[in-house]
């Protein structure tokens, strides 16, 4: 691939000075740079972050419903992937679109590795990808470069999600969709609510095991994004946000995008459950057993008291999709 039709500056392959990092792009202004805002989860201990978060297939299922809700737009011809670590929705972008070009970008070279190593052993090669190392907020790209956008779970870790909502807009063709997908605070605010309810009311024995341990760790981490964006412990934070629908509006009108859909992901009856077992198990390796009965029923008596029309606004988790218009 030419990377330089795609990038707005030269790149250096990281590979000459760190043979590790060889096939691996980065932007020379970015070369040496400090990493801000990145913590050793997705670097130094990328090995280890990729086996907790690898799950092509679940990716998969979230692109195919989020491409369906942009009206299934016409094959891309290059896609620039934001936030792609070792591959969770490059992956299975290519399988959709084995025609497409793909620029998988992520500010952790090791990720990147990961990624690089799992592309050469494909059978139609890795010509058709290029892997380059850069901070999503500080990506230059040329002008209507790309057919599509696409960031699994890539903008909570941003300190100005803003900034690579600019760059996309920038780097799209006209009438080309960003696809997102995020936290929202409104379905993780009732989650919260429950967890303060369940560790108040435990006893000092529950409140010392595994299980509430974690719920106190994530009542703390909560409470850290409910701070000011200008507070200095973001940066120390590697998920920084909950979106709302009204924060993409005015990035909407701000930017100029003409078009914004946002979506619910995995609406159940029993969705404030399922995602706090998923916090347990990959927060803290538990199952569902690290909680006792009556820990549960809070939980489910916050699910029972949501409509079912509620489920679908709110969410826990949520797919953006932004639309650059066609015309200008």
């Amino acid at each position: 691939m030419d990377l330089a039709a795609v990038f707005a500056e030269p790149l250096v392959d990281l590979g000459a000075e760190a043979p590790t990092f060889e096939g691996i792009y980065t932007p020379k202004s970015f070369h040496g740079a400090t990493k801000v805002g990145v913590t050793a989860q997705f670097l130094e201990n990328a090995e280890q972050y990729h086996r907790s978060y690898f799950d092509t297939g679940y990716w998969n299922f979230l692109l195919g419903n989020a491409l369906a809700a942009a009206g299934n737009p016409e094959a891309p011809t290059r896609i620039i992937d934001i936030g792609s670590g070792s591959g969770n929705s490059v992956i299975p972008l290519a399988a959709r679109f084995p025609d497409a070009e793909i620029v998988a970008t992520d500010i952790s070279p090791q990720l990147l590795v990961i990624l690089r190593d799992f592309l050469r052993k494909r059978s139609d090669g890795s010509q058709r990808f290029g892997l380059v190392c850069i901070d999503a907020m500080a990506a230059h790209y040329q002008p209507e470069v790309a057919d599509l956008a696409v960031g699994a779970a890539i903008l909570h870790h941003i300190l100005e999600p803003n900034r690579v909502l600019a760059s996309c807009f920038h780097a799209l063709a006209p009438g080309g969709w960003a696809l997102f997908f995020e936290p929202f605070e409104a379905g993780n605010t009732l989650l919260k609510f429950a967890y303060r309810r369940i560790l108040a009311a435990a006893s000092a024995t529950e409140r010392a095991s595994p299980g509430f341990c974690f719920i106190e760790r994530m009542i703390e981490d909560y409470r850290k994004r409910e701070r000011p964006s200008s507070d200095p412990i973001y940066r120390e934070l590697d998920d920084k946000w909950m979106f709302t629908r009204t924060y993409f509006e005015r990035i909407r009108d701000s930017q100029g995008w003409s078009e914004l859909i946002t979506f619910a992901l995995n609406v159940s009856p029993t969705g404030l459950r399922d995602q706090a077992t998923v916090h347990l198990r990959l927060g803290a390796g538990l199952t569902a057993e690290a909680l006792p009965a009556w820990a549960w029923s809070v939980i489910d008596e916050a699910d029972s008291s949501i409509s079912d029309d509620l489920r679908r606004e709110m969410g826990q988790e949520g797919a953006v999709l932004l639309r650059k218009p066609r015309h200008r």
